[in-house]
């Protein structure tokens, strides 16, 4: 008898389990190792099963960022849906940030860490329209926390774009350094209550930015 067509659901968890199978791959032995015999080899399957599914290596790399990146929107909206008050809702994405990344750190990896190709790689070539559309996602999580932080400060017009644009930025390469370090568990070398740490520095960010707005309004009133 002839074999069953696979169910859209049998399709999609066999696309998910070729997506994890590349993943584990590319943290144990580098992307530029990575390649559809190991990933047949490791499903005990043909490397053709591998091309039903998924072009190429460069391919299955931008499907894994886009799903970390739609796991960590979703974190990110989860959190500060329904936060009117702008310091809690920038407080509520901050630890939805932090909890993703030491939550999904393999995904975390990949996305922020390890030398993996992105969008400016890919910029010309025939895969470009799917390394866009990567982009576009990584993008709106950085938007999450762009409009909050462009709602709280004064101003307009293309000054204040690069101010909240720095802002975000700076606030995101200290979250970035608080994932890491928990996740390579050097925090765990030094520090006796990890978790307090971060809750701590959490707390802080968001004093940070409370600052920056009363120092903003001090010296807008000092010039009226």
């Amino acid at each position: 008898m002839p074999k069953a067509p696979m169910s859209a659901e049998d399709i999609e968890k066999t696309r998910e389990k070729i997506l994890d199978t590349a993943l584990d791959l590319i943290i144990e032995d580098g992307f530029n190792n990575l390649s559809v015999r190991k990933i047949a080899s490791r499903l005990g399957v043909t490397a053709t099963t591998i091309y039903n599914y998924y072009t190429n290596k460069d391919e299955l790399n931008l499907m894994i960022r886009m799903k970390g990146f739609g796991t960590l929107h979703e974190c990110l909206t989860r959190s500060s849906d329904g936060l009117a008050d702008l310091e809690e809702r920038f407080g509520a994405l901050i630890r939805a940030y932090v909890d993703f990344g030491r939550t999904w750190p393999s995904y975390y990896d990949i996305m922020f860490n390890l030398h993996t190709p992105k969008y400016l790689d890919y910029v010309g070539s025939d895969i470009e329209p799917v390394a866009r559309m990567e982009k576009d996602r990584a993008l709106s999580c950085l938007a999450m926390f762009i409009d909050p932080i462009a709602s709280y400060f004064p101003g307009e017009g293309q000054e204040k774009d690069r101010f909240v644009q720095y802002q975000v930025v700076k606030f995101w390469s200290g979250l970035h350094g608080l994932v890491t370090l928990c996740n390579s568990r050097l925090f765990h070398e030094v520090l006796d209550d990890v978790d307090g740490f971060v809750e701590q520095r959490t707390w802080d960010l968001i004093g940070e930015i409370k600052i920056l707005k009363q120092q903003i309004d001090q010296q807008k009133g000092e010039t009226k």
